[in-house]
């Protein structure tokens, strides 16, 4: 992760939707920053937002391109608000080279770091936007491990942090894990339905599909925070994913149903 390369996460703020970094390229020191701005009609592939990606360091045109692809892809493609995709959006990179830095590419030695550090303020944007959701109150995160592939794990953890029903039940703190693995069951791909582990948090409600005795006061004082990590282990091999989303709230209708008004 950006944490094993980056010497300085100099600023991250969710509330503000900015992040900026600092990572060595040899011997010189490089900033990543990036700045974005959504809140509604939020949903794959990116969304309403305006992202704006920024760097001193001297990187060539066509593999800024490519790191800027390949870093939406799991990150600001995977968030969801609403399930609305917008008809437009922009997520720019920009590299002036200002450092004076050896010219990055992908056979340069520290272009791991590069890589990470970016994708870093990527990931740190796009949960930006989806916790300011509109009428959000809580971020929600579901990590999926164990798919068959990586699509495979996308499009389970795109389906449950999407799902109106699971987005209701966060919102109500209701420990519902019957709406997460329908959710997980809906998702298009196949899936072993007697090998499902799903937690919320560190709280463990089924196990190889079968539910989990768990303190509901726990799992209710837990939902009530401000961040709720949804996992999803399907045992059926190596696909991992993570993808972004918020609750559903009463407000979000009330935006949402007086929008010309």
């Amino acid at each position: 992760g950006a944490e094993e390369f980056c010497q300085a996460i100099l600023t991250t703020d969710l509330v503000k939707k900015e992040c900026c970094v600092k990572v060595y390229i040899g011997d010189t020191e490089v900033l990543i920053a990036g700045a974005a701005k959504g809140s509604g009609m939020i949903h794959p592939n990116m969304a309403t937002m305006l992202g704006f990606m920024t760097t001193d360091a001297a990187v060539g045109q066509e593999e800024l391109q490519t790191l800027l692809r390949k870093a939406t892809d799991t990150t600001f493609n995977m968030i969801t608000v609403d399930g609305d995709t917008s008809t437009n959006d922009m997520l720019v990179a920009m590299a002036s080279g200002l450092t004076g830095n050896e010219e990055l590419n992908k056979l340069h030695p520290d272009w791991e770091a590069f890589e990470a550090a970016f994708t870093h303020v990527c990931r740190h944007l796009a949960m930006a936007i989806a916790r300011d959701g509109e009428g959000a109150t809580h971020l929600v995160e579901v990590q999926v491990s164990g798919a068959g592939d990586e699509a495979a794990a996308r499009a389970i953890a795109k389906t449950v942090v999407g799902s109106s029903l699971v987005k209701s039940a966060i919102f109500g703190a209701d420990a519902n894990w019957g709406r997460i693995i329908a959710a997980v069951g809906r998702a298009g791909v196949p899936v072993s339905v007697d090998k499902v582990d799903i937690s919320l948090g560190t709280i463990e409600v089924l196990r190889q599909s079968k539910p989990v005795a768990f303190d509901e006061a726990e799992a209710l004082a837990y939902l009530q925070g401000d961040t709720t990590l949804i996992t999803v282990n399907l045992a059926d091999g190596e696909g991992k994913a993570t993808a972004w989303g918020c609750d559903l709230t009463y407000d979000y209708v009330r935006i949402n149903a007086a929008y010309r008004t």
